[in-house]
């Protein structure tokens, strides 16, 4: 038996990969739960949470530091009640105490270490300490807890106090006047790195909310400052060291602010997140380069990610047999016993490889400049240029495969696969790529069957086996993509699936009194000192703007009054926050300004739900088509001319000036099923006014605007 074996502890029976590679610490470890407080209260014992997740490097240190140390554990096991906690299983209890970790000490991160009251109350927190640290700390918190009892229950009230106001937001209901989009898109770029991009100095997080936002700034306002910042930003990200030049796929962040040195671990939610970017930002700007990262670090997940049953893994490691990056990086020797020396020529000088390397002498990859500009400058074809790359990127790949991999979480969490979701309906969308939307559909499916079991909601599967109940995150991301699925395929079952989800997240969710969602059950086990809200953006949208982003795909889909009357709720619960601090509520911005302004899709719901609305780039022809509900017609485009005619003709106009045609149906009388209008010239927007009606009564007419996607000439 080796020594790490030679213990075993409670969390050998847990699902959850992170607890388990504590299983064999001599710490005395509990999960989360009523059993490790009620300890707590009858030894009269305060708490150490430790909060984690599995492929998290400092986390990995501290645990063989710290947790595998004999005296530490059993110091440990004399004074406190050692409760360790995965984060991705408990998002909600996540939040609360991450928030007082930065209340405490101004910083957060992971490992989280708090000390609690048996009521869960923190009255210290911090993240990694070294061992001796730790002990001396832990000797501190145990002489402060026996003889200054009545400081640290002050401590831990006012802490929690702090704790539920910020995590709340709560603020007066409010009329959200003004262009919320324009003025948080200036208070971001003000934050620009104008070298680098990005929206901070190191350590240097994607921040995709951000980034989204500047996208939606540009496509609906034309902000030429919002297009300089998403490209800068957007370009220099692909061509550093935070993306996996080999196999696709974005680390976590960068440890400097140029991008090139990543933690390097990788996340799905980044994954998720920056598909969408990057094809949004294709679409609007029809960057070669953007569509192509869509495209590999799709084909990364696939390839990597994916599991027997189609949906995806949760993370990989930054270590491999104990170092940090180990798996990436190269010698230049390593690349020679790959390469042909004209492609270690051709590598060389395009990732500016070296003998000593960039990275503790060995060398992580990275663009020095664009494949454009290197095409020109070796005066190339960039055609060439790229398949000759793709060929050396597969020989790197298979032979970075013989490594020893970094350790790959697999767990399936709701909420994450349901967001890549989303990002494949879109991609497939932006790219004209009509193979992720069926791969959406298929994740959607399977994810349907696995997650909805027993009739509730689950957060976790691993193994086949689900564990955790959803929370709200789970709850709304899965609707957003299902209703996300509705849109963009006309398939009726997404939307009642998408629908029956949102029920379910007012039921256990829904703040009557304030409104806003909770993040967590108000029946989950242990102490829970506040029910979080956080409508703030983090490494993730929030669930509350997420659920706003739900609810208004609904409201477009049917029309109905009273998503609506939940939707200016949910926006006002949070008015005043988000005038404060615009910047902070990215995505919520772009939900409410979808609801006020309308969607700036190519495609979108209108008439109550009842059209479908479609405008594509065919060549030199861009396309409209409408999808009209059954029993539904819209009138033609001849106007007609009799007295008491009340009705609209449909008309289409763009931003072309005069310099267009439209080719409309040659449909007599009205517009039924599906109908196409084309248009000749090169439009950027397209306008199109249209009444709907049926055999009974005409809805009020409608003028649409659409943008003409960009990424598809």
């Amino acid at each position: 038996m080796t020594e790490a074996m030679q213990h075993t502890n409670r969390l050998v029976n847990e699902t959850s990969p992170y607890l388990r590679q504590h299983a064999h610490n001599p710490v005395d470890w509990y999960p989360w739960g009523d059993e490790a407080f009620e300890k707590a209260r009858l030894e009269d014992k305060p708490v150490f949470l430790s909060i984690g997740y599995s492929t998290c490097h400092w986390c990995h240190v501290m645990e063989h530091e710290s947790f595998a140390d004999e005296d530490i554990a059993e110091y440990l096991r004399a004074h406190f009640v050692s409760i360790k906690l995965d984060r991705e299983e408990r998002p909600d209890l996540d939040d609360i105490y991450m928030t007082g970790v930065q209340i405490i000490s101004g910083q957060g991160g992971w490992p989280m270490s708090n000390f609690l009251t048996a009521e869960g109350k923190p009255f210290f927190a911090g993240t990694y300490f070294p061992p001796d640290s730790f002990r001396n700390i832990l000797e501190q918190l145990k002489n402060a807890w026996e003889n200054k009892r009545d400081e640290v229950m002050v401590q831990a009230d006012k802490i929690s106090n702090s704790i539920t106001q910020y995590t709340s937001a709560k603020g007066e209901m409010q009329e959200l006047l003004g262009d919320l989009e324009a003025t948080a898109a200036i208070a971001l770029r003000r934050n620009l790195d104008s070298h680098h991009g990005g929206f901070s100095d190191a350590p240097k997080f994607p921040n995709e909310s951000h980034l989204l936002l500047i996208l939606s700034d540009l496509q609906r306002n034309g902000n030429e400052a919002s297009k300089d910042a998403a490209e800068l930003s957007l370009n220099k990200m692909y061509q550093g060291g935070i993306y996996d030049q080999i196999a696709g796929g974005f680390h976590r962040y960068t440890v400097d602010s140029a991008w090139l040195v990543p933690h390097f671990e990788k996340m799905l939610y980044n994954q998720a997140q920056l598909i969408r970017v990057y094809s949004q930002a294709y679409q609007q700007m029809g960057i070669p380069a953007y569509r192509r990262i869509v495209e590999q670090t799709i084909a990364y997940l696939i390839r990597d990610m994916q599991d027997e049953s189609g949906l995806f893994y949760t993370a990989t490691d930054a270590d491999s047999e104990g170092v940090e990056g180990k798996f990436f990086v190269w010698s230049k020797g390593e690349l020679a016993g790959v390469l042909s020396s004209a492609d270690l020529e051709l590598v060389t000088d395009l990732y500016k490889v070296s003998t000593e390397g960039n990275f503790e002498g060995r060398n992580i990859l990275n663009l020095q400049e664009s494949l454009e500009e290197t095409a020109m400058r070796k005066n190339m074809d960039l055609s060439d240029l790229i398949s000759k790359l793709d060929a050396i990127h597969l020989d790197l790949y298979q032979s970075r495969e013989k490594r020893i991999h970094p350790l790959r979480d697999e767990k399936i969490i709701t909420s994450w696969n349901a967001m890549l979701i989303t990002s494949l309906a879109i991609a497939s969308e932006d790219l004209s790529h009509s193979e992720y939307l069926k791969l959406a559909e298929q994740s959607a499916e399977r994810l349907w069957k696995l997650a909805l079991q027993e009739k509730q909601l689950w957060r976790i599967s691993f193994q086949g086996k689900v564990s955790i109940p959803a929370n709200q995150e789970d709850y709304a991301y899965f609707s957003e993509a299902l209703l996300t699925l509705h849109l963009h395929t006309g398939n009726e079952k997404w939307l009642s699936r998408g629908r029956d989800l949102i029920k379910q997240m007012i039921s256990l969710f829904w703040d009557e009194k304030q409104g806003g969602f909770y993040l967590s059950l108000a029946s989950d086990a242990g102490p829970l000192i506040t029910r979080p809200k956080s409508p703030m953006d983090g490494a993730m949208p929030s669930g509350n703007s997420i659920a706003l982003s739900a609810l208004v795909s609904l409201f477009e889909a049917t029309g109905d009054m009273q998503v609506e009357l939940r939707i200016n709720k949910l926006i006002a619960v949070f008015g005043s926050a988000i005038v404060a601090t615009p910047s902070a509520f990215s995505t919520m911005i772009i939900g409410i300004e979808r609801k006020r302004l309308g969607s700036m899709s190519g495609i979108r719901f209108c008439a109550e739900g009842k059209i479908r609305l479609r405008v594509n780039r065919r060549g030199n022809l861009t396309s409209v088509s409408l999808d009209i509900a059954e029993g539904w017609h819209i009138n033609n485009h001849i106007m007609n001319d009799e007295p008491d005619e009340i009705r609209i003709k449909t008309e289409i106009k763009t931003d072309a000036g005069t310099n267009f045609n439209v080719h409309y149906p040659s449909q007599k009388g009205s517009y039924e099923n599906q109908v196409q209008f084309l248009v000749e010239g090169s439009p950027t927007e397209i306008e199109i006014t249209f009444q709907a009606c049926n055999d009974s009564i005409c809805l009020a007419p409608e003028t649409i605007f659409l943008i003409v996607p960009g990424g598809s000439f």
